[in-house]
């Protein structure tokens, strides 16, 4: 078994990060509703829609709470109600009813945003129809969501749009505040409707931007400077003054897409939205949740006992399997070191020291001596064919467009390499393979190019040196002009694949919000030749290296590995 502080403090953002924001808020309101109530608010087709429900400590039905609705992302064509999970927890432990809308995707039901934006008013409407049930005030009502299910959340505040049959439309749809995640707020251009499949009509229907008038809810606007979409949040913004309709800007630095999904901005941004409500009179003081830097220091008994208590709800001392929640649950075995079944004082504050004493620093390079090397010096430990692969001085250099391969599997790792280009190289660094003789599909390649050539720079940016090829762009080109050494930091800890260019942290991806093979979570297109869901792909595998592929060599030299253990 494989045992890594890397996988704890970066896959999970950081397990104790979960367990620290339930015992955030165990410290406010005793404790947290950690199981969601399922309650369907549509039946469409057959599929039953359904709301994940939250509810506060101390709650009742004849409560008149103020609620918040989530919808999740993915391009209206994929994407899960779980995005959001640690939120709706989070915010019902502060005394809202906090909801998550399921709604029809495209990969699952084969419709078009108009259809999506159907389902986001519907469940609204529910909500409002519903609230003596759900023991919420109907004027109290927040949306949020992200990317795409921003672009819902907004919409609900269009007076008339697109609406389902049967919907009753006396119910209105207009929150009292949006709490939106880098959304999409304009429909209305010739790349979104014939991507997405929607006509001028519609993509009227379907533009929040265009409906904002001086009566529209306040709303919180959070976006990465990075990420591509901000042009909508900046049309938005000054439309807004222009109104004087209260739209607060939040802007992650040097961030990009999906942003507010990973540690330390999933906490940060909660802190930003708890303060927002918290200014509207829905929340009464001081956010709760701490930003990982906190918690960190937070490593002593105390702090243990605490971040213990906020699921060991028997009162133990213990958390089981069952009470376990989210990533711990997923990293259960992990922790439990003595395999009793449970995560004790002594496991947590194991894990707790691990964090505080911290590891290198993702935005820099290792020190790597020490390190072995992946390959040996005369590459009898590689899977590689036969007379193209050499090394002379310690470089390694390929003659044909075929890769070399590790003979064994790797899990979680650190692989610390310098290259050096030709004009025009286009290579990689191969990891998680699980077929080296159809690699393409079945790994992730972490993509070297030579940016200054045209043939590249004019690709998408997913192509450009220091991406995760064809799915996340780095956040800005850090490589070298060819004929320079350039030094790579690849870190693998589960799902999550942080990239170190030169000195510059410039990409940081979870796999698990990467779950269709079609679109990214920004709504970008995939290539059709790199099918498969990274969601679903296996996280151990061989490691390898590209060849002079594009007729362009590729050079190697003081390739090292250090596995996380």
């Amino acid at each position: 078994m494989v045992r890594t502080k890397k996988r704890f403090v970066g896959m999970i953002a950081g397990v104790l990060l979960v367990v620290v924001a339930l015992a955030s808020v165990a410290a406010f309101a005793g404790s947290v509703a950690t199981d969601a109530k399922e309650i369907t608010y549509k039946t469409i087709g057959g599929r039953e829609l359904k709301l994940y429900i939250n509810y506060p400590p101390g709650w009742k039905p004849s409560d008149t709470r103020p609620a918040i609705v989530f919808f999740f992302g993915g391009a209206w064509t994929s994407g899960s109600v779980a995005q959001f999970a640690v939120q709706a927890e989070y915010f019902a432990g502060r005394g809202l009813v906090a909801a998550r809308a399921d709604y029809r995707i495209k990969n699952k039901d084969g419709v078009t945003p108009d259809k999506c934006v159907e389902d986001a008013r519907s469940a609204v409407r529910w909500m409002r129809k519903n609230c003596k049930l759900l023991g919420i005030d109907p004027k109290k009502l927040i949306v949020s969501g992200g990317s795409a299910g921003g672009h819902l959340a907004a919409c609900t505040m269009i007076e008339k749009s697109c609406e389902a049959a049967g919907d009753d439309l006396s119910i209105s749809t207009i929150p009292q505040a949006m709490v939106l995640f880098n959304p999409v707020l304009n429909f209305e251009n010739e790349e979104m409707m014939k991507r997405f499949g929607v006509d001028a009509d519609i993509a009227g229907k379907i533009s929040p931007t265009k409906y904002l008038t001086k009566k529209s809810p306040p709303a919180l606007i959070l976006f990465g400077t990075d990420d591509r979409l901000k042009v909508h949040g900046e049309e938005y913004w000054k439309k807004a003054e222009e109104l004087g309709v209260r739209a607060e800007k939040y802007l992650a630095e040097g961030q990009g897409h999906g942003f507010f999904n990973r540690s330390p901005w999933q906490e940060r941004t909660m802190i930003a939205v708890d303060k927002f409500l918290a200014s509207l009179g829905y929340l009464k003081g001081e956010p709760t949740v701490q930003v990982p830097e906190e918690q960190a220091s937070e490593s002593g008994r105390g702090g243990i006992v605490r971040r213990l208590a906020a699921m060991d709800r028997d009162g133990d001392r213990k958390i089981s399997r069952d009470e376990a929640q989210g990533r711990l649950k997923e990293n259960f075995d992990r922790i439990d070191a003595n395999g009793d079944g449970f995560i004790d004082l002594v496991e947590l504050g194991k894990l707790a020291r691990q964090i505080g004493r911290g590891e290198q620093s993702r935005s820099g390079h290792p020190d790597t001596s020490g390190w072995p090397s992946l390959f040996k010096q005369d590459l009898s430990d590689a899977d590689k064919p036969q007379g193209v692969w050499t090394v002379e001085d310690g470089v390694l250099t390929a003659s044909e467009d075929q890769a070399i391969w590790t003979t064994r599997d790797y899990e979680n790792f650190v692989l610390d390499l310098e290259f050096k280009t030709a004009e025009g190289t286009n290579s990689g660094v191969v990891v998680y393979c699980s077929d080296t003789k159809d690699w393409i599909p079945n790994s992730v390649e972490v993509q070297i190019a030579d940016d200054f050539a045209e043939e590249w720079a004019k690709q998408p940016a997913t192509w450009h040196c220091g991406a995760i090829f064809g799915h996340l762009a780095p956040t800005k080109s850090a490589v070298k002009k060819p004929g320079e050494w350039n030094r790579f930091t690849v870190t693998c800890a589960g799902k999550q694949i942080d990239v170190v260019l030169n000195g510059e942290k410039v990409t940081s991806m979870d796999m698990g919000l990467w779950t269709s093979g079609k679109t990214n979570p920004d709504g970008s297109e995939i290539p059709s030749w790199l099918p498969k869901p990274y969601a679903t792909l296996a996280t151990k595998g061989k490691i390898g290296l590209q060849g002079k592929h594009a007729g362009a060599p590729i050079w190697f030299r003081n390739v090292k590995i250090r596995e996380l253990e």
